[in-house]
């Protein structure tokens, strides 16, 4: 015997934006009670960049900060910096995760991770690799999907040069499937962030 449950169109968006291929609503909901019902047994698969986690080991001692991307299993995530200045040689790198962002991992519902160096800028006029990586964080984009974009950045100000804040424009041109990503930004491409982000370093 079937039954009829009424959700709203946000739901269903979110519903159908899980589905894969010809997935039914139906078969999309049995498969996230599914992944709801076995999350206690199966822990989430790490993945990093490097792969190879003895080089990808060796590069955060140098570089110090990675990139974090944690996958729910509600189809959210959350990408976050790993500052790492007290990791070394005789740390154990899983052992860091599990016990840091991974820790409490089932309550939270993560079920991938993604762990990626990120890139040092070379202090030269015209690179902006610092200056993205700090929009990617601000974004909620991983540093891969704000390398891709492109942008301009400008200033809402007062007559006499006070910064009220930035105004990141982005290019039409872009890939939409990153754009969307970004919360709250406009109909018109742009997007209000806090100047101190940029300004204070």
């Amino acid at each position: 015997m079937k039954q009829t449950i009424e959700v709203s169109t946000a739901i269903y968006s979110r519903l159908e934006s899980l589905a894969e291929g010809f997935d039914t609503p139906e078969a999309v909901i049995a498969r996230l009670l599914d992944n709801i019902e076995g999350k206690e047994d199966k822990k989430p698969t790490l993945v990093f960049d490097p792969s190879d986690e003895d080089l990808f080991k060796h590069k955060l001692i140098e570089a110090k900060e990675a990139e974090v991307v944690l996958y729910k299993i509600d189809g959210t995530r959350e990408v976050s910096r790993w500052k790492a200045n007290s990791f070394s040689e005789t740390s154990n790198l899983r052992g860091n995760l599990w016990s840091g962002y991974l820790r409490g991992w089932k309550s939270k519902g993560i079920k991938n991770a993604e762990f990626s160096i990120l890139p040092k800028g070379l202090n030269l006029p015209d690179d902006d690799t610092e200056q993205r990586k700090v929009l990617a964080l601000e974004l909620g984009l991983t540093f891969d999907e704000i390398s891709e974009l492109e942008y301009e950045i400008l200033e809402n100000s007062s007559e006499d040069g006070l910064v009220y804040n930035l105004i990141v424009q982005f290019s039409g041109d872009n890939d939409k499937d990153i754009l969307d990503k970004i919360n709250g930004l406009s109909e018109n491409l742009c997007i209000n962030v806090d100047s101190s982000i940029l300004y204070s370093r």
